[in-house]
């Protein structure tokens, strides 16, 4: 049987590994989206685009974007963030399990 303190940081760390799991998901779809000229939805893409690179660090910003044959962009920095967001859920999650 776990303490009470245990069960509570248990607790914090799946939901911290929850909500990095998240913004992890939502930077893939916007990779995706990213890769399709997607018309008229473009407009509300570039706020969203410009809140995402807002919370990118300034090292990685616009490393890997390249041009894609459907017209739309690679968000390389989206992507990298993304990796790096799942690694850190993964460890979240391990130390959850462990404790």
């Amino acid at each position: 049987m776990l303490s009470p303190l245990r069960m509570g940081v248990r607790t914090a760390l799946n939901a911290v590994a929850v909500v990095v799991r998240v913004l992890a998901v939502a930077l893939c779809v916007l990779v995706v989206v990213d890769s399709f000229d997607v018309g008229t939805l473009h407009t509300a893409l570039l706020g969203v685009n410009g809140l995402a690179t807002g919370a990118i660090p300034q090292p990685i910003q616009g490393v890997l974007v390249f041009r894609t044959p459907m017209g739309g962009a690679f968000r390389g920095d989206f992507a990298l963030v993304a990796v790096a967001l799942f690694v850190i859920d993964w460890l979240l999650a391990r130390a959850a399990y462990r404790i």
